[in-house]
C-alpha cells in the first residue's frame, strides 16, 4: 500500500468522490433514456400509428411497390434499396448511393418514401443525405429524440459516443469492483429491514437493488461501451491500419454482400418469394431487406429478420438478385460464422433485451429502472453524509436536479412533438427545445425551494402530473383512441397509455410521502444509513 501524506490522501478522496458523483450524473442521463428506448418501436406506434395494423412487416404488394418508385427516382439513386418498418406500422423506402460527404467522411445520399402498406400510397418524400433524411422524418421523432439523447447525449459526433463509451467503461469499473469488494454480498441480496428506520430501509433497498442489479449493469456497460467505440474508435482505427484510412472499403469487407461486377441490365427476382423462402428456412418475420445494384445482372438482396425464438444471434440471407436463389446465410460479421461474429451478434439482443420479444425487454426495463434507482440512490447517500461542507451540500442539490428533473424534462419533450408533429420543424428540434426550456424551469425551481424533500416531492408530483397528460394530449391532437387502436389491431397504443397513467400515479403517490430526517449524531458512524435522502 502506497503511504500518502494525510492531506494527499485528502484530496484524492475529493477528487474521487467529485469524479464519480459528476460521471454519475451522465451515467444516470444514459440509463434513464437507455430504459425508455427499449421499447422505442412501441413508443413510435403509440406516438404515430395508422389507422389499421399490419400482421406483416412486408405484406403483399411490396415487390410491385418496389418497382413502381424506382421509376420515379434518378437511376444512380438504384445502388442500393433500403427496405424496412418504421413508426405506426409505415413502411420506408429508401433508393439511395454511397458518396463522399462535404466534410469528406463516407456517406449516403438519396430519396426515401414513407408509404402506408394498406394502400401503397407514398405518405412522404425526403431527399438528401441520411442525417437530412432523419431531420425531415416525423413519425418516429419520440423514439429518435430519447435514442440521440442515450447513444450521444446530443453531443455532436463522434464526441457523444466518446462521453458514453467513457461512462460504459465507468459503469462496467463499478461493476466488476463492486463484486470483488463486496464482503457480505449473498447476504446484502436479502437483506432488507422494513421494520427498522424509514432511512436506513432505503438504505437497505440501494443496497439490494444494486446487489441484483451487478451482473446486468456488468452486461448493459460492455455491450453499451462496444457499440460506442466500435464507431467512432474501432472502425476507424482498423480502417488506418489496414486500408490506408478507407472506412467503406474497411466495411466493404465486412459486411457487403456484392458479388462480382456484372452491370449488363437484368429484371430483378420476385422480392416476396425471397421474403416466402426466408420465412420458411428461419421461422421469423423479415424486418430488413437490402436490394443492392437494382436492374443489373449482379444485383443482391439481403433478408434480415427479428430473431428466431430459440436463437440469440441474427443472420443475413443473401439471395441472387435475377434468379431469386439464396446464395448464402452470413453471419452479423464477415462472410463466414466465426467466434468473432457470434460475439458481435450476441450484442445487440444482450443490450436491447429484444431476444424474446416483449417479455425480455419488459425485463430489461425492470432492471434498468433498477440501475437507474441505484445510480441516484448512490449519490444522494454520498452527498448528503458530506453535507457539513458547502460545495457537497450544493453538489446534493444538483443531484436532486438531475435525478428528478431528468425525467420531468424527459415526460415534457412528447408533448412539444404531438403540438406541433404538423409543423415544418423537425422533431428532435422541437423536443430538444422543450427538454431544454423545461431543463431551464426545473433548475429554477431547484435552486428556489430549499428543502431539499419538497424539492424532491415539488418535482415528483409535476412528472406525474404530465404523465398523466400524455394520453390526453396524444388524443387531443389527433390520436387514435383505445377502441379504434384496438380493432385496429394497434396494441401499442392502450397499452403505452395505461402505462403512463401508471407511472403517473406512482409519481404522486410517492411525492405525497415526506421523508424522515435524522441527525447525524444520532447514529455515528452509521450516519450513511440514517442521513440519506433517498429517491
Amino acid at each position: 500500500m502506497i503511504k500518502l501524506p494525510q492531506s494527499d490522501t485528502k484530496a484524492l478522496l475529493a477528487i474521487h468522490g467529485w469524479s464519480g458523483v459528476l460521471l454519475g450524473l451522465l451515467l444516470y442521463v444514459v440509463i434513464c433514456t437507455g430504459v425508455a428506448a427499449v421499447f422505442a418501436e412501441e413508443i413510435n406506434d403509440w406516438a404515430s400509428p395508422l389507422p389499421h395494423a399490419n400482421a406483416h412487416a412486408f405484406p403483399a404488394g411490396i415487390d410491385a411497390a418496389t418497382r413502381r418508385l424506382a421509376t420515379q427516382v434518378d437511376p444512380q439513386f438504384h445502388e442500393e434499396i433500403a427496405m424496412f418498418r418504421s413508426a405506426g406500422g409505415r413502411l420506408n423506402l429508401r433508393y439511395h448511393l454511397h458518396d463522399t460527404m462535404p466534410n469528406g467522411k463516407p456517406g449516403e445520399r438519396g430519396v426515401e418514401f414513407e408509404v402506408d402498406p394498406a394502400t401503397w400510397q407514398p405518405l412522404a418524400t425526403r431527399k438528401g443525405w441520411d442525417d437530412e433524411i432523419a431531420d425531415q422524418t416525423k413519425p418516429s421523432g419520440v423514439a429518435a429524440f430519447l435514442i440521440n439523447l442515450h447513444v450521444r447525449l446530443h453531443i455532436p459526433e463522434p464526441w457523444g459516443l466518446f462521453v458514453t463509451g467513457v461512462l460504459g467503461l465507468a459503469m462496467m469499473i463499478a461493476a466488476v469492483t463492486g463484486i470483488l469488494v463486496h464482503r457480505h454480498l449473498l447476504a446484502d441480496l436479502f437483506t432488507l429491514r422494513l421494520g427498522r428506520d424509514a432511512l436506513l430501509k432505503r438504505r437497505d433497498l440501494h443496497v439490494v437493488a444494486g446487489s441484483w442489479n451487478l451482473p446486468f449493469a456488468l452486461i448493459l456497460a460492455f455491450t453499451g461501451s462496444f457499440f460506442s467505440f466500435a464507431s467512432s474508435v474501432g472502425l476507424p482505427a482498423i480502417a488506418m491500419v489496414t486500408f490506408g484510412g478507407d472506412q467503406a472499403a474497411l466495411i466493404d469487407t465486412l459486411y457487403s454482400t456484392a458479388r462480382p461486377e456484372n452491370k449488363a441490365p437484368a429484371p430483378l427476382a420476385n422480392i416476396e418469394a425471397m421474403l416466402a423462402d426466408v420465412r420458411h428456412r428461419n421461422h421469423a418475420e423479415p424486418n430488413y431487406i437490402s436490394v443492392s445494384h437494382y436492374g443489373r445482372a449482379d444485383a443482391t438482396v439481403s433478408i434480415n429478420t427479428v430473431l428466431p425464438g430459440d436463437e440469440l444471434v441474427y443472420s443475413t440471407f443473401v439471395y441472387d438478385g435475377t434468379t431469386g436463389a439464396l446464395i448464402r446465410e452470413q453471419p452479423p460479421l464477415g462472410k463466414v460464422p466465426s467466434m468473432g461474429a457470434s460475439l458481435v451478434g450476441i450484442m445487440y439482443p444482450l443490450h436491447f433485451g429484444n431476444f424474446a420479444g416483449l417479455a425480455s425487454k419488459t425485463v430489461w426495463v425492470a432492471l434498468g429502472t433498477a440501475a437507474a434507482y441505484v445510480s441516484l440512490t448512490g449519490m444522494l447517500l454520498w452527498t448528503r453524509r458530506r453535507e457539513e461542507q458547502l460545495a457537497w451540500r450544493r453538489m446534493s442539490r444538483v443531484v436532486h436536479y438531475v435525478g428528478y428533473g431528468l425525467p420531468l424534462a424527459l415526460v415534457c419533450a412528447p408533448y412539444a412533438f404531438f403540438a406541433l408533429r404538423s409543423s415544418d420543424v423537425p422533431a428532435i428540434t422541437v423536443q430538444d427545445i422543450a427538454f431544454l426550456v423545461v431543463s431551464a424551469a426545473a433548475a429554477v425551481i431547484a435552486f428556489a425551494i430549499q428543502d431539499l424533500d419538497r424539492l424532491r416531492r415539488v418535482l415528483l408530483g409535476c412528472t406525474g402530473v404530465m404523465l398523466l397528460g400524455l394520453p390526453v394530449m396524444r388524443i387531443a391532437t389527433g390520436g387514435l383512441g383505445w377502441a379504434d387502436a384496438w380493432s385496429a389491431g394497434i396494441g401499442a397504443v392502450p397499452v403505452v397509455d395505461i402505462a403512463l397513467l401508471a407511472f403517473g400515479f406512482i409519481c404522486l403517490w410517492t411525492a405525497r410521502a415526506r421523508q424522515a430526517r435524522v441527525p447525524a449524531a444520532a447514529e455515528g458512524p452509521a450516519a450513511i444509513s440514517t442521513e440519506a435522502h433517498s429517491a
